[in-house]
């Protein structure tokens, strides 16, 4: 039997998805996620596409991870013999997330019965037990992708990773996520699913397409050649890396820039005051006393010669204003002389 590769080039759409009034439009619209900094054209699983690029902010990003789980790796000879690079490519991935910071990385495991996942009846008729219909999670992780202290864990009983109760959008919202990177296992169906759902929430959503893998290469093609970059964008693993890295240099270049502003800002005040301190110091004044205490002496005009210590000569100060008067009212008389005009 001979099998012919096949070509989803066609399959890709080529005009701008968005309609209004039956005709195509390319208004941009208001929307809270970061806004386009730059264009550029990567090739991805064969195929060339052409995408603007929204700044990563590792703080507003969280990490999907579907269905990496026994049943549908160690247990499923087809996906292994078709993506043998897949544990490789998804444990860099959690990695880089992890070492960048990403808000959340979040673990998702399926978990399918007839009491749960009303589905799964017309799934069970369909495949007529050539697909396992019911997925009972056990406890056991792969070895490559474990989840980590403080990493959520939640479980699916449907396709997707945002219904059902799952908790997932109401997790992305309380945490403030705009982006949500997805990868994982299978691609043309939860991880599919899974990003319909993150898409559809208003999330920008990116499948980082060699963190996921299929039963069969053609699968997993032809669901990237139908949405990639008309629902969610397309990353390759390394790709992904260098935008996080470049992205946290940045970040931490406006910090560094914030904190020297902070410290020239500290710097000069330490200036002035120790300016001020040094024309004080070892200045020393003295006021008459008056005996007869009264409360109100008035304003005068006297010419105060204050000796300062740190040249040895007289300097001339003019005109006492009303709160050295108000001194004077206390008798304080510290060294040096006042000399009537």
């Amino acid at each position: 039997m001979t099998i012919t590769k096949r070509n989803y080039d066609e399959l890709k759409i080529d005009g701008p998805p968005l309609y209004c009034n039956n005709s195509l439009t390319t208004t941009e619209t208001t929307s809270p996620h970061p806004k386009a900094s730059s264009s550029s054209t990567t090739k991805i699983d064969g195929h060339l596409h052409c995408h603007q690029h929204c700044q990563l902010d590792a703080s507003k990003t969280a990490l999907l991870i579907v269905d990496v789980q026994p049943e549908y790796w160690s247990e499923c000879p087809p996906v292994r013999r078709d993506f043998p690079q897949f544990p490789t490519k998804i444990s860099s991935l959690i990695q880089n997330c992890r070492t960048q910071n990403t808000k959340r990385i979040i673990w998702v495991r399926a978990d399918y019965s007839y009491e749960h996942s009303p589905w799964l009846h017309q799934f069970a008729r369909l495949h007529e037990g050539n697909i396992p219909p019911i997925v009972r999670p056990s406890s056991k992780w792969e070895g490559f992708a474990t989840p980590e202290d403080g990493e959520m864990i939640i479980t699916k009983t449907s396709w997707s990773s945002t219904s059902g109760g799952t908790g997932l959008l109401e997790t992305l919202k309380q945490d403030g996520i705009d982006t949500v990177l997805v990868c994982g296992l299978i691609t043309s169906v939860c991880v599919q699913h899974s990003a319909f759902g993150v898409f559809e929430a208003g999330y920008r959503t990116i499948l980082v397409t060699d963190a996921c893998a299929d039963r069969g290469r053609e699968r997993h093609e032809a669901a990237l050649a139908l949405y990639g970059d008309y629902m969610y964008e397309l990353r390759s693993v390394d790709s992904l890396k260098v935008e996080l890295e470049e992205q946290r240099k940045k970040d931490d270049a406006v910090v560094k820039k914030k904190k020297m502003r902070i410290h020239e800002s500290g710097d000069e005040r330490s200036i002035n005051k120790g300016a001020m301190s040094s024309i004080m110091e070892g200045v020393s004044v003295s006021l008459p006393f008056h005996k007869d205490g009264g409360s109100n002496v008035g304003r005068r005009d006297k010419k105060m010669m204050i000796k300062s210590e740190s040249n040895d000569s007289l300097t001339s100060a003019t005109s006492y204003d009303d709160s050295v008067s108000s001194i004077e009212d206390h008798g304080v008389a510290v060294g040096g002389a006042v000399a009537d005009e």
